[in-house]
């Protein structure tokens, strides 16, 4: 099986072009420090999946997902967990992309090869 380089999965995934596009997406340098990541601005409708590779999602766009985890980038996060579903929600953290290399006999899993874009949340506020 070819290996995918993350360069060649972001310039062919959809995604980048639905963050760029549709989403409502607002970038800010976090504080004075130049070496501080930047933090994001999503809004979108918050969804949770019970047996994914990630536990919360947001889905913004033209059905476009991003995977929300803690702020430590933990699967489980406290303040996502106390909104009632189903909730609209602007979220704000660091954005990454994680690939998961699918199911081998080496690494048993039941999902497939895929790339997912990600965000490790550090703010959430409920929108009405």
């Amino acid at each position: 099986m070819k290996k995918i380089s993350r360069r060649s999965a972001l310039k062919a995934a959809p995604i980048g072009v639905a963050l760029a596009g549709t989403a409502a997406f607002v970038g800010a340098a976090a504080g004075d420090d130049s070496k501080a990541p930047k933090l994001w601005t999503l809004e979108g409708e918050l969804k949770v999946h019970t047996k994914y590779l990630y536990r919360y999602y947001l889905v913004f766009g033209d059905g476009q997902k991003c995977a929300l985890y803690g702020a430590d980038h933990g699967r489980e996060t406290d303040q996502l967990a106390r909104l009632k579903l189903p909730a609209r929600v602007r979220v704000r953290g660091t954005l990454g992309t994680q690939h998961h290399p699918g199911g081998t006999n080496v690494n048993p899993s039941p999902f497939p090869e895929t790339w997912t874009l990600y965000m490790d949340v550090h703010q959430v506020e409920a929108l009405k």
